[in-house]
């Protein structure tokens, strides 16, 4: 079974949710069921990015295309980044 800290540490590095459900080797609604109580217990932060959307501190240079505008997006939050601190693959 994939842990915690592997789901933390994949999306961390960043991708899309299919990227990190094969790298995990995981069903994509598993995944998703997954970072849903991540974002409830704390570990990660939920927030709607796009195009000059002010989401994240790469907006400026942002060339994501993003089809209507927004897309879900997660990050580390302290307690997140906290809890695989030494564990970086």
């Amino acid at each position: 079974m994939t842990t915690t800290a592997e789901i933390l540490c994949r999306i961390e590095k960043g991708g899309t949710l299919d990227d990190l459900a094969k790298a995990l080797d995981m069903s994509k609604s598993i995944l998703v069921a997954r970072i849903e109580f991540l974002v409830r217990a704390g570990y990660l932060c939920e927030f709607h990015a796009g195009n000059g959307c002010g989401g994240c501190g790469k907006c400026e240079t942002c060339s994501v295309p993003v089809p209507g505008g927004r897309v879900k997006m997660y990050a580390l939050t302290d307690k997140g980044r906290e809890s695989i601190a030494g564990r970086k693959k």
